[in-house]
């Protein structure tokens, strides 16, 4: 499995694996099988409306509707289920940005464009393929790559962090952070040494807290970092069996 490492602006290094082909060309077809099936639906639905001797204008609307999905589905989709459409999702592949953010609506946008490119004789599988980095001509415009989320296990030993088994989860939005921002969070809560970590500490608590929804820091930036940092290791499945906190 290829890997990619991403730096993000605070210049900390986080590996990703880098989605396969395979797992993408099973995801398209998932896609496609949601697409078909939507498809499927509004026939019989045109045939029934046909017998009741439905008029034009509802033929028109139900042609419109089989056409919508195919033309945006991948757009709202991505955009809806944070870089993830159902087949991604089936295949635990998602989109991220080159500096392992969220992709803002933009880039998904430009991903969105240059899809049909892509897809001219199969030209965006022969640019992953020579790229390496699990990007079609879409992700290398957009800033953007596909990685695979199947082996986050492996991810604990960067983070250094465990949880117990029956560990409860404070804050359940914790999963909106990328595997970069958690690993911020770990590099911070470690780096004792770092000049002015009390103020840090509350800068980065804030910014957490707007990430997963504005959550409530408390007294303690430090403990609040620290209770995300566990949750997000829990919600991820990347916890292993230790029973320390």
């Amino acid at each position: 499995m290829q890997t990619i490492g991403i730096e993000t602006a605070q210049n900390v290094m986080v590996q990703h694996e880098v989605a396969s082909v395979g797992d993408r060309i099973v995801a398209a077809l998932l896609d496609n099988l949601v697409l078909l099936a939507w498809m499927f639906l509004l026939f019989i639905s045109g045939v029934f409306t046909a017998g009741l001797g439905g008029d034009g204008v509802a033929v028109a609307i139900l042609i419109v509707l089989a056409l919508l999905p195919y033309m945006f589905y991948d757009l709202v989709c991505e955009i809806a289920m944070d870089g993830q459409s159902i087949g991604k999702r089936a295949r635990k592949i998602r989109v991220v940005r080159m500096d392992g953010g969220q992709p803002r609506i933009g880039q998904y946008l430009l991903r969105w464009i240059l899809r049909p490119i892509d897809s001219f004789y199969y030209l965006g599988l022969v640019v992953i393929l020579i790229n390496g980095k699990g990007q079609r001509l879409g992700d290398l415009a957009a800033g953007t790559c596909v990685v695979s989320l199947k082996q986050r296990l492996k991810l604990q030993d960067t983070l250094m962090t465990t949880v117990s088994v029956d560990h409860q989860v404070r804050y359940p939005e914790a999963i909106r952070l990328s595997d970069a921002q958690a690993a911020l969070i770990k590099e911070l809560l470690n780096n004792t040494k770092v000049g002015n970590r009390a103020e840090l500490m509350r800068q980065m608590a804030e910014r957490v807290s707007q990430v997963i929804g504005n959550a409530d820091i408390g007294p303690s930036p430090q403990q609040f970092l620290r209770y995300v940092l566990q949750d997000y290791v829990h919600l991820t499945g990347q916890a292993g069996r230790a029973t320390s906190r």
